[in-house]
């Protein structure tokens, strides 16, 4: 029965509480919302900081571009006589091809007048007609480049590319980069033009950014739309002569944006931004070479040279990233409510809670002994008290040779053992570390366990126990490494194969970069081996096959990679050679090692090779290129040998 007594006890104990928690909960709510609009801060600006070096990392490549092609050796045979125009267009096609993201690539002579011009239109380069070539001499890109000093790189702004005073039709927003060519004698012979394709790239800078709802934009300098505007806003001043600028719809973010701020929130949105400033963008890229750089020029828009790149998310969809953490609150605050009003069953709460304590903990100890899987109980400083008889049968250790030990004696290795304390202190802070471990069985064995200790603490003395639960991962992890070996290696040599050899020669290339030295590919392909398999048959063949890969190996040194790319091909990356001189050197090494007899059996067999040598970084600093040189001269070196 309810009196007057228990309404005033009820009430003294509840308004108290309930203030308290009131207020709490709103001192949260307020805390959660400024930490939720801060992560999604954090990870706008990671996301535009990402596009950022993505554009950075490719204006590197480009300007790595520009120069091997103002320096290369077939324009310099083409200023000395020795090779043809349509040579040129034909590297520069080729050029175009594998890079994709170039719209033309020209050369200019001394008069400005387009010499060589290669189109890259619907995938297909294309050399440009000579009656169709056009003289360019009032341009910034060549006159501007063409009279300044070996190592200048001129970089336009970005804006619409137009053919014969035309915008062109679909638009193709471009930036023109431009080098001067010098000859041997260092005597100025014109300039090399890119046009570098700025949608992909720009399309590239924004897709990171569209996170959550967010809409990313482009803007110039003054704020027109470049991408991410409304119909009929992009490139509107261009286009149609008439300006469509940011403003015009967000004049409060315009207004921050001028000011410099990279992080608000206006009545329109939430937005992140960043001014590409062109100088900072483009040298913070190339400041360790000895590189000079002219932006823009006379007659140019000075405004497409810094641009703004951004993301905004509207008041409503950001609203609906913070609505979460604010409805988390009202359900906890609406179950803690009712939770202090129903103070007065929490000694039978309490009591069945006992009660079910009790049967968890005779439902565990049964669970214990019935688990096929090892189960380590240990103190807090990871001495064995408990092991199950899982654990025996993993282990090979009786439960009295393992209680009182610590748990590092089951582990493989001195580091394994310092590792422990590390793995005990994570469970430790989070409850909970799982892994895979490596352990010693009794018999000396080694085996691969994956692991998951937890961290249970005694709710009387606060004392923290370790429960150790492992399952033998061993034949697992031998299956995965052997079919990392199979997926990696030729069947037939055992050596590494083209995905393996792919791989090692980008990590060669990382690694030369780094360390200053160059090395070198060495591209093989067997003379005379197609006979053999015609003559005695692929089983002889394939002896041969792996007859030559050992001689290859034992001839080049321990740490270079030898792989068969197929066939009768194979391929060396020889690591820290100091020149050219020397990687003939090794070529010539394995060329006599692999033409040496074979006695196999009665048959005696012999077969030659033809060996391409490519140099990093001074041949190509781009692997794939590399690949393709050395692959070049290996056919150049089978022609040679056939027609002598």
């Amino acid at each position: 029965m309810i009196n007057l007594g228990h309404i005033k006890s009820f009430l003294v104990c509840f308004a108290p509480l309930s203030a308290v928690f009131l207020l709490l909960v709103g001192l949260l709510a307020w805390d959660g919302t400024s930490v939720r609009e801060k992560s999604i801060a954090d990870d706008q600006r990671f996301a535009l900081d990402k596009s950022i070096s993505s554009l950075q990392e490719r204006i590197d490549i480009v300007v790595s571009d520009l120069l091997i092609l103002s320096e290369s050796t077939h324009l310099a045979a083409v200023l000395d006589g020795r090779a043809s125009l349509d040579q040129l267009a034909d590297e520069y096609k080729l050029f175009t091809l594998r890079r994709g993201i170039y719209d033309q690539i020209r050369y200019l002579d001394t008069d400005g007048d387009e010499t060589v011009r290669v189109n890259y239109g619907s995938g297909i380069p294309y050399a440009v007609p000579g009656r169709d070539l056009q003289n360019k001499a009032s341009r910034p890109y060549f006159n501007l480049a063409h009279t300044a000093p070996r190592g200048t790189v001129y970089i336009s702004g970005i804006d619409l590319n137009e053919e014969f005073g035309e915008i062109e039709k679909p638009i193709k927003p471009v930036i023109r980069l431009s080098a001067p060519v010098f000859d041997q004698f260092g005597d100025r012979q014109g300039v090399v033009v890119l046009n570098l394709r700025a949608a992909p790239i720009l399309d590239e800078v924004i897709a990171p950014l569209a996170l959550e709802g967010a809409k990313p934009f482009v803007l110039d300098h003054d704020g027109n739309w470049i991408l991410g505007g409304e119909s009929g806003e992009n490139w509107a001043l261009d286009l149609t002569g008439v300006a469509r600028v940011f403003a015009d719809r967000f004049p409060n973010a315009w207004e921050n944006m001028r000011l410099g701020l990279q992080s608000f929130e206006t009545d329109t949105g939430f937005y992140s931004v960043q001014l590409l400033d062109a100088s900072d963008l483009f040298l913070a890229r190339n400041a360790s070479r000895a590189l000079s750089v002219i932006f823009g020029g006379e007659g140019e828009t000075d405004s497409r040279l810094n641009l703004y790149v951004g993301t905004y998310l509207p008041s409503d969809t950001f609203s609906a990233l913070l609505w979460p953490e604010r409805g988390t609150l009202i359900i906890v605050t609406v179950a803690f409510m009712l939770l202090i009003a129903l103070g007065s069953a929490a000694y039978a709460w309490t009591r069945q809670r006992q009660l079910v304590a009790s049967f968890d903990a005779r439902l565990s100890e049964q669970v214990l002994r019935a688990s096929k899987n090892s189960v380590v109980v240990a103190d807090q400083d990871g001495i064995i008290a408990k092991v199950n008889p899982g654990f025996t049968a993993m282990t090979g250790y009786l439960p009295n040779e393992a209680i009182g030990k610590p748990l590092s004696f089951l582990r493989a290795e001195r580091e394994d053992t310092e590792q422990l304390d590390e793995i005990l202190m994570a469970a430790r802070a989070n409850g909970i570390w799982e892994g895979e471990v490596r352990n010693r069985r009794k018999s000396g064995d080694f085996f691969y366990s994956n692991v998951v200790i937890s961290a249970i603490t005694d709710p009387g003395d606060s004392n923290v126990n370790f429960v150790e639960m492992g399952l033998d991962i061993s034949r697992h992890m031998e299956n995965a490494q052997e079919l990392w070996r199979q997926a990696n290696h030729d069947a037939l040599t055992g050596l590494p194969n083209r995905l393996l050899f792919e791989d090692r020669l980008e990590v060669a290339c990382g690694h030369s970069e780094a360390e200053g030295h160059s090395i070198a590919l060495l591209y093989i392909d067997l003379d005379g081996f197609k006979p053999i398999n015609d003559r005695y048959g692929h089983e002889v063949g394939d002896q041969v096959l792996r007859k030559v890969g050992e001689r290859i190996k034992n001839t080049v040194r321990t740490g270079d990679t030898v792989a068969r790319l197929g066939g009768d091909e194979f391929a060396v990356i020889a690591d820290d050679v100091k020149n050219k001189e020397e990687a003939e050197w090794v070529a010539q090494k394995i060329a006599a090692s692999v033409q040496r007899q074979m006695e196999m059996g009665a048959l005696s067999i012999s077969v030659g090779a033809s060996i391409g040598v490519a140099m990093f970084p001074e041949d190509s600093a781009e692997t794939v290129a590399l690949l393709g040189l050395a692959d070049d001269k290996m056919y150049k070196q089978k022609r040679i040998r056939k027609s002598g």
